[in-house]
């Protein structure tokens, strides 16, 4: 025993100074979910000219793993992959020692995180290397996406998720049978929905990262109404605002007003022989020999009423798709209304979609509801563009709550409509039955249709439907 004590003794100068290298002794797991990533691969590497061996691990319980090899030659590597025990609730500080035969003492990996929901695990005890862990970008992370019922707090399978980031929706994804859906993100500010058949859709938004990285969204089933809510907001009575649209409209109304200058575009309309509806005609198609110039005037309600239930960000997303079919000839003006009117965009060309798109992105909801005044300023700046050979049209996007401003909208509305043939339409965000019946009622007097959106699907497709079913030159 003495020699064998000497012999270490004289080794282990060299043995300390070891020459098999590690990637990384720290692993954070952060908080993890069900159908989380609870596995980690750590690459050992062999600096030297010798060949050195694996010799063992000493691990807690709680700990499984397995390796590549345990020989590494000169200049080669092996993949230890350590896999944690997700089975009970609660914080974890696992270290994990693992001795090579270079030296006598060991290298350590600690394993943290936090458990925070037990479930399922696609690994076994034992982690094979069929399952490849996410690529190493320090720019993604894992996150984990759960949709539950609001009142039972079971999980909802096949719910759709949508996924969107700077008004782009960057995935569809439908949640498992444990109500998940979980996949690798860039870090960043997202808002993220999720819908479900006889379900109220619901949205959650945020800034998600590698700590924060578990969105929980309930879904709740729509309430009975008992009886028709009231459209009139509860606010001071003022005195009724009318506008003469051959006049300038009153300094009061307005708040700020952000005038474009655009060149005057001549368009030729052409002369179309082509007997094919507009269903027979491609979806990606919207030409000039198709499809009226437009003169679009949008009023987007902004009212705090928009606020819940991921209402603006449809409303955002609906304005959005439709720029992307923008052609230049087309012309965009935007109003949005509060307690007041504001002017947003007045005439921008259909070329400048990211100035039209940056405008839209900062609209934020306050106040109550000026919609009648909001109609009335809307069509003064319509016919400001107005051409009888173009498709000249008011759309309104809005939940449906109007107040107690100026009640001469719907003579406004059929005026227009019957002189100049200017069309109105309404968006309806998420709309209760009254209010869509009220709508529908409302858009009969302007030719044009009630819309309503009530998912991102219908956000993306509805309204750019709308523009081409109104500027067919067959229709």
């Amino acid at each position: 025993m003495r020699i064998v004590f000497s012999l270490l003794f004289l080794l282990t100068p060299f043995l300390v100074n070891g020459q098999v290298t590690v990637e990384k002794k720290v692993h954070n797991f952060g908080d993890l979910y069900p159908n989380a990533q609870t596995y980690v691969d750590i690459k050992f590497t062999n600096n030297s000219d010798k060949k050195h061996f694996l010799l063992t691990l000493d691990k807690p319980r709680d700990v499984y793993y397995i390796f590549s090899g345990k020989t590494l030659l000169p200049d080669s590597s092996i993949i230890i992959r350590l896999k944690i025990n997700e089975g009970r609730k609660g914080k974890f500080n696992h270290e994990v020692d693992i001795y090579f035969s270079d030296s006598d003492q060991p290298t350590t990996i600690r394993l943290t995180g936090n458990v925070k929901e037990v479930g399922g695990n696609p690994m076994t005890a034992c982690p094979d290397f069929n399952n490849n862990p996410p690529p190493n970008n320090r720019n993604e992370f894992a996150i984990t996406i759960k949709v539950i019922d609001s009142l039972t707090r079971e999980p909802i399978r096949r719910s759709k998720v949508y996924v969107v980031q700077n008004n782009d929706l960057i995935g569809e994804y439908y949640t498992n049978k444990d109500g998940i859906v979980h996949r690798p993100f860039p870090v960043g500010y997202y808002f993220i929905a999720a819908e479900k058949e006889t379900y109220i859709t619901n949205l959650k938004e945020g800034y998600l990262n590698f700590q924060r990285n578990y969105i929980e969204i309930e879904l709740q089933q729509p309430p009975i109404e008992d009886a028709p809510p009231e459209l009139i907001a509860d606010f001071p009575e003022e005195p009724e605002i009318i506008i003469d649209l051959n006049d300038e409209p009153p300094e009061e109304i307005v708040e700020e007003v952000v005038v474009d200058t655009v060149p005057e575009i001549v368009i030729e309309e052409p002369v179309v022989i082509d007997n094919r509806t507009l269903a027979e005609l491609p979806d990606s198609l919207f030409d000039q020999a198709h499809f009226k110039t437009n003169n679009i005037t949008f009023i987007l309600d902004v009212s705090s009423s928009m606020n819940p239930s991921g209402k603006l960000e449809l409303l955002k997303q609906s304005m959005t798709n439709l720029v992307t079919i923008l052609r230049p000839e087309d012309l965009i003006s935007v109003i949005k209304y509060s307690s007041n009117v504001s002017v947003v965009i007045d005439g921008l060309s259909g070329a400048d979609k990211e100035k039209i798109n940056e405008r839209v992105a900062a609209l934020r909801t306050s106040s109550s509801t000026a919609g009648g005044d909001a109609i009335q300023v809307a069509y003064r700046i319509n016919r400001k563009k107005y051409s009888a050979e173009h498709n000249n049209i008011v759309i309104m996007i809005t939940d449906g709550a109007f107040n107690k401003g100026s009640k001469t909208y719907l003579e406004t509305i059929e005026k227009n409509y019957k002189e100049r043939g200017i069309l109105f339409s309404v968006v309806g965000i998420k709309t209760s039955e009254y209010v869509t019946t009220h709508m529908g009622n409302v858009v009969s007097k302007g030719g044009g249709s009630f819309i309503q959106v009530r998912t991102a699907e219908d956000a993306r497709t509805k309204i750019i439907k709308e523009i081409k079913r109104t500027s067919f030159r067959g229709r």
